[in-house]
């Protein structure tokens, strides 16, 4: 048996348009400014700011970080900064000196394509030791002509010569003649060659690896031995085998290895089975149709943009949503919004469209209709 009483709210709200709670942590003039916590949005996407951050259109943002360092970027043409009490600045592509873009460290740039210069880290194999070391590029009227600081040079397209590790890559007149040789390594398929005329034939034949292509991507076979490294950094067989056809790619694929399981026929089928690395016993497993359209994993089922549910969510859309978390469970109509919950569209946009919601806790149901015109509070008996 349910019993109802009008609920005193612990919420102030006018329609969609404004909102605020007693404790005032979280206020909304929709869709013109938003505060929740820390975070502020005003007339979002165009701007959000945080505690140490704010962003702008996605083009002009600032970051602030404990020690003091910052940094500020006008995308793609200016930034600036400090780094370790070091400052930095660019404008592109005159002139500028950047310490971390992507996975490139210390990158500098003058009149861009012109002459550019980065380093990066590198992990390798030393006497049976892992060593770091840095790798620096430089480059002029890129992608032409660079040279890098382990003998690695290139006169694009014509000739170049790329050292990874154990290995040697060159190429002529690329991509249409390329080949590489392998030194055994601990951590790859030891030692061999590849060689590629494209776009007709490839090949690659080393220690733990063996592969053909015919027309690459698009035919291809391929083989290879699980390794694993003793502990004096020797490089030992394993019996486990790994498989893969494709015939052609995209369209049909099959995988078998200790690790994965694959069936695809693209776009309307695809079969995924994981296994653990270390006990080999299955971990996850989906089954996919219409490409991604339909997903069907063991505790989730997916069919975009229309239903959604698993693991304490439901989404019917664009009627309903619903989700769970710990003893509290949130519904709401309508849900238009494709794709879950997003702390900034519920935020600035999600009232427009939500007519009615309710959050249930194991004592009560708390109801809100119309923007919160209507509220009441249900019991459970």
């Amino acid at each position: 048996m349910l019993a109802s009483v009008l609920l005193l709210s612990a919420a102030f709200q006018v329609g969609p348009f404004y909102e605020q709670d007693c404790g005032a942590k979280y206020v909304a003039a929709r869709p013109f400014y938003a505060r929740e916590g820390e975070v502020v949005d005003i007339a979002w996407p165009l701007f959000t700011s945080h505690r140490d951050w704010w962003r702008f259109c996605l083009l002009a943002s600032r970051q602030d970080y404990s020690n003091g360092d910052y940094q500020f970027s006008i995308v793609p043409f200016w930034f600036n900064g400090c780094d370790r009490g070091r400052g930095y600045a660019g404008l592109f592509p005159l002139v500028g000196r950047h310490p971390h873009i992507a996975a490139m460290y210390d990158v500098k740039f003058a009149l861009w394509p012109l002459w550019h210069s980065y380093r990066m880290p590198r992990s390798c194999w030393r006497d049976g030791q892992r060593r770091e070391e840095w790798l620096e590029t430089n480059s002029i009227l890129f992608p032409f002509l660079s040279w890098r600081s382990d003998g690695s040079w290139s006169l694009w397209p014509i000739y170049g010569v790329n050292r990874q590790r154990e290995s040697v890559h060159r190429y002529v007149l690329w991509p249409f003649v390329t080949w590489a040789h392998y030194e055994s390594d601990r951590d790859t398929a030891g030692e061999g060659y590849s060689w590629t005329l494209f776009p007709l034939w490839s090949r690659v034949r080393r220690q733990f690896e063996q592969q053909d292509s015919f027309l690459p991507p698009f035919f291809s076979v391929a083989s290879s031995q699980s390794r694993r490294s003793s502990q004096d950094g020797e490089v030992e067989h394993d019996s486990a085998d790994s498989f893969r056809l494709r015939c052609p790619w995209p369209f049909f694929e099959y995988e078998s290895s200790p690790r994965c399981w694959r069936l695809g026929i693209w776009p309307f089928y695809e079969r995924v089975v994981d296994y653990d690395y270390k006990s080999g016993s299955e971990s996850s497993r989906v089954t996919r149709y219409g490409w991604k359209l339909v997903e069907l994993y063991d505790d989730q089922t997916r069919i975009f943009p229309f239903y959604a549910s698993g693991r304490g969510y439901t989404r019917l859309w664009p009627l309903w949503e619903s989700e769970s978390h710990d003893d509290e469970t949130r519904m709401r109509v309508l849900g238009l919004f494709p794709i879950r919950y997003v702390p900034q569209i519920d935020r600035n946009w999600a009232k427009f469209w939500t007519f009615y919601e309710n959050r249930s806790s194991p004592v009560y149901v708390d109801h809100s209709l119309l923007w919160g015109i209507f509220r009441w509070r249900t019991f459970k008996q």
